[in-house]
């Protein structure tokens, strides 16, 4: 808990919502490891900054139910479903409280609501069956409160009394017998303090929900009333939407909401297709801005509508709001993947918004209802290219990618996308997937046809480059620069071994960036001719790929503070003795001994096993892989996060279609410990889907969800 504290102390200029979730956060480990007062204390203080979160006050009620403190429990469970009512835990939590303290028709009632959430649940089951019926009740206030603690300064009550406001002095006794820190019973000026927060936070929320009910946006000549729903028995609601719908489609918009308006804030307050409807109706009456609140209303009773999102989304595009429209078109497609009209609306916009993401999303969609449509080409291309992109910045960085790129899966589904072919769009998509060999025998063939065409010529050097073959690579770079004329030098005057000893270091393409053509290049001799089909018939050399050198980040303070990433680890589960038809080998006892030593708690032992294993293996790939990431998981333990990557990495490249979970987790904590976060993030991601247990995912989950704070909070500092 103190590593916690400290990582919260660190950011005392965080947002009201980051500390609140960094709260949860803290509150919910220390709940796991069995410290209730700490995890307590953590969603009180939540609570104190944040009244209405709702997640702070479901999880104190279950602690104060654990505590026997059924009252407190109880409130602390109305107040969660009073802020969310759509809270299925605190619903289902409540409705076995009630049962137990006695109140039956309430647990009945709240059963009901809670078979909702969880049909056929037996427990609630239970609970509704043998409370239907029953007409017992019991208020809150006829339940027994906590016995107060007597032992105080009054002193020091009549201080916290004056600087809170607070006028109910046992209200503030009750509270602070859960904050009694020390445990010692006896309360100190701090501890009424932080009671006092709890009790200024309550009264405040319950203000709030008194005064108010369900939040809903004006309509013109409507005023915004509290609202006491009573539902007449004999108005049907979904009869006057379909009423209401068919005059929309007759074109009389202003007839529907003359049917829907006089129930909107009564019978239909909460009646989702009504509120949404209605927003439909002031559209095309061109009240937009009223028209968007009421289908935000609609979508907050029922955000499983895709069609009330994707309404909501054409309003805010029209309006100019194209960032939410997005996220409207994004939540349409959430809730129905086939939605292809949302699609349609989404794809172009993500384009405007340069959202690549999301623009592969919502042309996937479109490809896979409509084969045939031209988005099909487009995206292909744009896979190709955010391929390429990804290539260039992983070759100018110095230090490792972050985990596997990202590049050659999305190539493989630009050639599904486009299918077989000889096109300059196929030789780039083979080189992305790293199938150089047949990259090179496509460019190789439009050359045939396109000899004078410098793009070509490029084209083949940068396979070439990425086959390994730099020599051939060079010359058909040098024969590009001809073509555009950037060479004023004719070829014929100049012997080829001169030629590249003068220019091949200048003429290296760095990126796939390629100048521009020349309005007149010079024609093509035949010499050149020769030289060409001579470059074409070379063979490609392969070369070794050289693994570069990582410096260690030394600030690693803020995430060994606040992820506790060595106690999650999979580090110890990832690794057992190998089954590999290399066993026979005594070369295997230096692996065995390794794993081990790790065992042991003898990092550094096991690291010079390791080593000592690996150049036996150099023709088996299985106990290669086996061997780097022993060789990560002892960099890890000696905290060198750096290297860690490295040997994993060097692992993952070797097989990356097998590629386990674990071995993607271990390389996202030791991200984390080098505070490179987002990077940390994606190796999490990217590790679920690949091996990991029920409770391992949901390990994982949790290392997201802190990383991502963690990420939100550096980016605040470097801003």
């Amino acid at each position: 808990m103190d590593q916690d504290t400290l990582a919260l102390e660190k950011n005392t200029d965080n947002s009201v919502d980051n500390q609140v979730e960094a709260l949860l956060i803290m509150g919910e480990e220390a709940s796991r490891s069995g410290d209730s007062k700490a995890a307590l204390s953590a969603f009180n203080k939540a609570i104190s900054l944040d009244p209405s979160a709702d997640m702070a006050w479901f999880n104190r009620g279950v602690l104060l139910e654990a505590q026997q403190d059924a009252r407190g429990a109880r409130q602390a469970f109305q107040i969660c479903l009073d802020v969310n009512a759509n809270h299925a835990p605190a619903t289902a939590n409540l409705c076995i409280l009630l049962e137990r303290i006695g109140d039956q028709s309430g647990a009945y009632m709240m059963a009901e609501k809670a078979l909702q959430f969880y049909p056929g649940h037996p427990s609630i089951l239970e609970v509704k069956n043998r409370c239907e019926g029953s007409v017992q009740t019991k208020p809150i206030d006829s339940m027994k409160s906590v016995e107060i603690i007597e032992q105080y300064q009054q002193d020091d009550v009549d201080t916290v009394i004056s600087e809170t406001g607070l006028t109910d002095v046992k209200a503030l006794l009750e509270e602070a017998v859960h904050h009694d820190a020390d445990q010692n019973q006896e309360l100190d000026i701090h501890e009424l303090r932080s009671a006092a927060e709890v009790v200024v936070a309550t009264d405040e929320i319950q203000e709030r929900i008194e005064a108010s009910q369900p939040v809903i946006e004006s309509i013109p000549n409507l005023p915004v009333v509290p609202v006491e729903i009573e539902i007449k028995e004999d108005l049907n609601l979904d009869k006057l939407v379909e009423e209401a719908t068919e005059s929309i489609k007759s074109g009389d918009a202003k007839r529907a909401l003359e049917i829907l308006k006089p129930h909107l804030k009564t019978e239909a307050a909460k009646h989702a297709p009504s509120w949404l409807i209605a927003g439909g109706a002031m559209a095309r009456l061109d009240l937009e801005d009223h028209a968007i609140s009421a289908i935000e209303h609609a979508q907050k009773l029922d955000p499983s509508n895709p069609k009330g999102w994707y309404n909501l989304g054409s309003l805010k595009q029209r309006k100019g709001m194209l960032q939410e429209a997005a996220v409207c078109y994004a939540n349409a497609i959430r809730e129905d993947p086939s939605y292809i009209k949302a699609a349609i609306k989404w794809a172009p916009l993500a384009m405007e918004l340069k959202d690549p993401q999301a623009y592969l999303s919502a042309a996937t969609v479109i490809v896979a209802a409509e084969p045939d449509n031209p988005i099909r080409q487009e995206l292909a291309t744009t896979l190709i290219e955010l391929a390429e992109g990804e290539s260039r910045v992983l070759e100018s960085q110095s230090g490792l990618p972050p985990t596997l790129p990202e590049g050659p899966e999305m190539a493989a589904t630009a050639l599904e996308l486009i299918g077989h072919g000889e096109t300059v769009l196929h030789a780039r998509a083979y080189t992305m997937t790293n199938n150089h060999m047949e990259s090179v025998k496509i460019w190789k063939a439009l050359i045939q046809t396109n000899r004078n065409d410098a793009e070509m010529w490029r084209g083949l050097s940068k396979a070439l480059y990425a086959a390994g073959d730099t020599n051939t690579a060079e010359k058909c770079s040098i024969k590009a620069n001809e073509i555009e004329g950037l060479n004023q030098s004719p070829t014929t005057n100049i012997e080829p071994g001169q030629q590249l000893e003068s220019t091949a270091t200048e003429m290296v393409p760095q990126s796939n960036d390629i100048p521009p053509v020349q309005s007149s290049p010079s024609p093509v001799s035949e010499q050149e001719m020769s030289e060409a089909n001579s470059v074409l018939s070379r063979p490609i050399e392969s070369t070794t790929p050289v693994v570069q050198e990582v410096t260690p980040n030394p600030q690693v303070d803020l995430a060994k503070a606040a992820l506790e990433v060595q106690n999650n680890s999979l580090v110890s589960k990832e690794f057992r003795n190998p089954t590999s038809n290399s066993i026979a080998n005594q070369d295997i006892s230096w692996y065995n001994q390794g794993v081990a030593l790790i065992e042991a708690g003898k990092y550094q032992e096991a690291l010079s096993c390791f080593d000592r294993a690996l150049p036996s293996f150099s023709n088996d790939d299985e106990m290669v892989i086996r061997i780097l990431n022993g060789r990560g998981n002892a960099f890890y333990y000696l905290e060198n996060y750096p290297a860690c990557v490295e040997s994993y990495h060097q692992a993952m490249l070797i097989r990356p279609e097998d590629v386990r979970g674990k071995t993607l987790y271990n390389m996202g904590t030791a991200y984390a410990e080098m505070e490179r976060y987002q990077d940390s993030v994606k190796c999490f991601e990217q590790a679920i889907p690949r091996g990991l247990n029920k409770e391992e995912i949901k390990r994982t989950k949790d290392q997201i969800r802190r990383c991502n704070i963690l990420l939100k909070e550096q980016k605040k500092k470097n801003r």
